[in-house]
């Protein structure tokens, strides 16, 4: 059974271009992302619910298991460390919780040590902010590894374009130079 399932999800992620429309057929191989549908993010930040927000992460992504895992399982954690203050929402420690859930389900599911791995190093490290530098690029590098410096990268620009035009806006530029940054630097290592 869990096989089926997790062939049916990947078939899921990597074909269809708006994952949205396989809403009703995600949420019952992971009944998990359920509580996502609902949970409003009222900050100036966002614009969408969480499960929105994810839906545009994903589909803002490459076709890759891993990568598209990691959008799918990103934020999964916010409506457990959702606290609302003056009417404005914050979600401390998400991605601890997005990486327990997220590795619990792709264990249910059947999947490999090293898709499992992956998943969670990107996730953990979707919010951590990288500069265009050789510091940054040397501190991400020796917490992830090179090969998935990339990958995390390609995660936070999706992440980012899921956010409100304003948060878009002041972080875009940043995001840009840091890729090229990378890309220049490591780039051909990869």
């Amino acid at each position: 059974m869990e096989n089926s399932l997790r062939e049916r999800l990947e078939t899921i992620l990597l074909t269809n271009e708006n994952i949205a429309s396989a809403e009703e057929e995600l949420l019952s191989i992971i009944p998990e992302l359920i509580v996502c549908k609902d949970c409003e993010q009222h900050m100036p930040a966002h614009r969408l619910p969480v499960l929105l927000h994810t839906y545009e992460v994903v589909d803002g992504v490459r076709k890759d298991l891993a990568l598209k895992l990691a959008a799918l399982f990103h934020d999964i954690g916010k409506p457990y460390t959702k606290v609302t203050r003056d009417g404005v929402d914050s979600f401390k420690g998400h991605e601890e919780i997005s990486v327990i859930l997220g590795d619990f389900i792709l264990q249910r599911l059947g999947f490999d040590d090293t898709i499992r791995r992956e998943v969670g190093m990107l996730v953990k490290y979707h919010d951590t902010e990288l500069f265009p530098g050789q510091e940054s690029m040397d501190d991400i590098t020796e917490k992830i590894g090179i090969d998935l410096v990339l990958p995390l990268l390609e995660l936070q620009l999706s992440d980012l374009l899921a956010h409100s035009e304003q948060k878009v806006k002041a972080l875009l530029p940043q995001r840009e130079d840091t890729l090229k940054y990378f890309l220049r630097s490591v780039g051909s290592k990869l």
